[in-house]
């Protein structure tokens, strides 16, 4: 069989299914930005860029990349090297512990004929050593549990990874850090462009927020801060392919009942390939690297950012014979160039990223596959109407796949998507909306959410994820899954 490439875009919330390259995490809406308070390191944390906060009362925002670690490393408390408060006080070896995020959520499938429930597991644990200012070691593990039950497609699954494992050395205004480390790059939340080093974790969708949708990969890290410029080089020395889902589950880019990949119209001929082909994946070698350099200061913040790196989603590569199909995930490497902004204008923070790839992989209806390149921008608003007890978070995003050939995928794609989260009786609840939305197809996405946070670091919670969208979109391609759920989360 003549070999093509069947391109699995899973372009999450803002941006979906139009470049597969561009998968970029749209899929879940980020938590409240939070000020980072004293912040004794001279350098940001790992995960972070430097952000400058709206100038509201009591809502603290902070840089996109800032938000984007699902718990706060440890790490980050600790005093800078040479800094005039640890001298102060002379050091001591530290040693810290404890859990990063837990969740607990059933959740009940009504449209589904491949299930009626989904229950979800997850749990992780670190413990922190720094023997003396200059050297840090962390060590971090997780065990993840799923279960889907009444229909055709049951199956249950434990597993169990490593997160952030590293070992650091801080001097003056430098960090070295090598091993599994979670590094998200970008500006705006959601959809950042320059998001090109992390690992993807599918297991759950667009059920997560950014920071729980990354898994931690094996990176060498250099961060030099040069007055008001910070410089952030990463190398990857081996590959690592998103995290997908078991074959069965709801939340698979192929859907093994009916015959269907996500990005890609529904067919009779796609439906028999996928009922007959052998799927595998191929993540052999290194995954790349990137250079990005952000400034933070007056008129505005920006930041510039070049990598050439293998995304983790994966490309399905239709192989084999007539008689024995396969389908197997690739991973092509694709040049990025980048440019972003920040400027805060009163009690609103506006920002933008505009970004170019070479190579984006697309499929012609002869099934043959071709390079193209892909232009993106996404543009955003944040403010707190009324004070600190309401957020608004808002983006519009934009892709253009810059080819005039006809093509299985969407050639451009226009929409939105955003948060709204509130407090009320005296802070001990809180309620969201998480969206996105298509402009030039249907494409829709709400997560309502209610919670009960006075528990403190336990939240109780109950929401819905609903979803409905044309052929080729991400909410399309999951209409038949929307689901309520029931759940705890936590942190401590």
């Amino acid at each position: 069989m003549k070999k093509s490439l069947l391109t699995l875009s899973l372009s999450l919330a803002a941006l979906p299914l139009l470049a597969p390259a561009a998968v970029c995490a749209a899929d879940d809406l980020p938590p409240p930005r939070a000020l980072v308070q004293d912040a004794p390191d001279d350098l940001p944390p790992p995960r972070t860029t430097p952000h400058k906060p709206a100038a509201t009362p009591a809502a603290v925002p902070t840089d996109a990349a800032a938000v984007m670690s699902a718990a706060p490393d440890p790490a980050d408390d600790l005093p800078a090297p040479g800094s005039k408060k640890a001298s102060a006080r002379g050091f001591q070896p530290t040693l810290k512990y404890g859990t990063d995020d837990l969740l607990l959520e059933g959740g009940a499938l009504p449209d589904a004929t491949e299930a009626n429930s989904y229950s979800t597991l997850r749990a992780k644990a670190y413990v922190l050593w720094q023997p003396s200012r200059d050297w840090e070691f962390r060590a971090g593990a997780r065990v993840d549990g799923a279960m889907q039950k009444g229909g055709v497609s049951d199956f249950t699954d434990l597993s169990a990874d490593y997160t952030d494992t590293y070992v650091r050395y801080r001097s003056g205004d430098t960090r070295l850090t090598l091993g599994a480390q979670t590094i998200i790059w970008g500006r705006v939340d959601e959809v950042p462009l320059a998001d090109r080093v992390s690992r993807t974790d599918l297991t759950r969708f667009v059920l997560d927020d950014l920071p729980n949708r990354r898994r931690a990969e094996l990176a060498a890290r250099w961060e030099q801060t040069l007055g008001e410029y910070k410089l952030d080089a990463v190398w990857l020395p081996v590959f690592n392919a998103a995290k997908l889902p078991d074959a069965s589950s709801v939340w698979s880019p192929i859907n093994l009942t009916t015959g269907e990949i996500i990005g890609i119209a529904p067919s009779p001929a796609v439906a028999a390939l996928v009922h007959a082909a052998a799927i595998s994946e191929d993540e052999h070698g290194s995954g790349g690297g990137g250079v990005r350099l952000t400034r933070t200061g007056e008129p505005f913040d920006f930041g510039v950012t070049l990598a050439r790196t293998r995304q983790s989603q994966p490309y399905y590569l239709i192989g084999g014979t007539p008689m024995a199909p396969t389908l197997t995930g690739i991973h092509p490497y694709s040049n990025f160039a980048g440019a972003d902004m920040e400027v805060v204008s009163g009690s609103i923070t506006w920002r933008m990223e505009l970004g170019y790839t070479d190579s984006v992989p697309v499929t012609l209806p002869t099934g043959a596959t071709t390079m193209v390149p892909s232009l993106d921008w996404v543009g955003g608003i944040e403010f707190f109407p009324g004070g600190k007890d309401t957020r608004i978070n808002l983006q519009l995003a934009a892709q253009a796949l810059q080819t005039d050939a006809s093509i299985l995928q969407l050639t451009e794609y226009y929409g939105a998507n955003g948060e709204i989260k509130t407090t009320f009786g005296q802070g001990r609840w809180a309620a969201g909306l998480r969206f996105f939305a298509g402009f030039n197809v249907q494409n829709v996405y709400l997560n309502p959410e209610i919670s009960y946070v006075a528990w403190e670091p336990i939240t109780i919670y109950a929401g819905y994820h609903y979803f409905n969208g044309e052929d080729r979109t991400l909410a399309g391609f999951q209409q038949d899954y929307s689901m309520a759920a029931l759940g705890l989360r936590g942190q401590f």
